[in-house]
């Protein structure tokens, strides 16, 4: 038999709660779980290099607060390696159920605003007790300025730095006050190459629209998607009439002026407005990046198979 969920959990939760990974975790981590669990702190912000365990030590603490009967919601503002829910999105999982906020790309510079917006709208939704507020792995050059954005959307009242980040005042910016707590990197944590990232998110796409089907609706849903025939492939945030995003889509078929054949898992919420990203997918849920430059702009570098497919294969597929 399964075991019950802990109080202030739900069954969206089960997977974070109730299958926390067998890992060698930290003495260090164990305290500071011990020390969000008191009851004082609300937001808790993670940040470090790229494969310092940034990931593993917010679902970690997401699974100790919930199991000690706290409401939890972990939200994860990485756009490409996910813990929650399908790239390109700020996504999060509560007591309520997974919900995202649409960016329309991986890159977190090139999604800077969208990203930003979408870190708002999760926090404000959730009524949790703790927030665990994952980040990228981006601490230099632009990700540094984004990080530090994103820590004055966040206000954080603990600040988790894994590994070496230099000049951690200088991301504080004008809350000198937020505390902040140097913890060792996971022991688990290696290195992942950029292949083993592009094949990361390409299997989350391919999880998030295991179960798509095929919807049609009115192109004028679509008031930002280009003039003329539109790009198959191109990924597209799905929205209701209160401006929640519901999920995403593929645009699978499309002409001129038509309706718009969109592939998505959103088949039982109305949908009110469709926006388009900045990136395609071919048929094996690969990114593509769109075509910049004259000439170009309903293109996007599809290979050959995708563009006579027009939308990527699902489990349903014949081989």
């Amino acid at each position: 038999m399964d075991p019950a969920p802990p109080e202030g959990s739900s069954d969206a939760l089960a997977p974070f709660v109730e299958t926390l990974p067998d890992l060698h975790v930290p003495s260090e981590w164990v305290e500071a779980a011990r020390r969000i669990e008191g009851g004082a702190i609300r937001t808790v912000c993670v940040i470090g290099p790229a494969d310092s365990g940034k990931s593993t030590l917010a679902r970690f603490l997401f699974t100790a607060a919930a199991r000690a009967g706290l409401k939890a919601a972990l939200i994860d503002t990485d756009l490409g390696q996910k813990t929650v829910g399908p790239p390109a999105c700020v996504t999060m999982c509560d007591a309520n159920g997974p919900s995202l906020a649409f960016v329309g790309t991986t890159d977190p510079v090139l999604g800077w605003k969208p990203l930003l917006d979408g870190v708002h709208r999760l926090l404000a939704r959730t009524d949790a007790a703790i927030r665990i507020v994952n980040t990228s792995g981006l601490v230099s050059g632009p990700g540094r300025r984004l990080k530090a954005a994103k820590l004055e959307a966040i206000r954080p009242d603990l600040l988790i730095v894994l590994g070496a980040v230099p000049d951690i005042g200088a991301l504080t910016g004008e809350h000198p006050d937020i505390a902040i707590l140097h913890l060792p990197s996971s022991p688990c944590a290696r290195r992942k190459t950029d292949g083993e990232r592009r094949t990361l998110r390409r299997e989350a796409f391919r999880g998030y629209f295991r179960h798509a089907s095929a919807v049609v609706l009115d192109r004028r849903l679509a008031p930002d998607l280009q003039a003329g025939s539109p790009t198959l492939g191109l990924l597209l945030g799905l929205s209701d009439a209160q401006g929640r995003d519901l999920g995403l889509g593929i645009l699978a078929e499309g002409e001129a002026g038509g309706p718009l054949r969109i592939l998505t898992p959103v088949v039982e919420t109305p949908i009110h407005r469709i926006t388009p990203g900045s990136l395609c997918l071919d048929e094996h849920f690969s990114e593509i990046r769109r075509r910049a430059g004259k000439g170009s702009k309903n293109e996007c570098a599809l290979p050959g198979a995708a563009k006579q497919c027009g939308r990527p294969k699902t489990r349903d597929d014949p081989p």
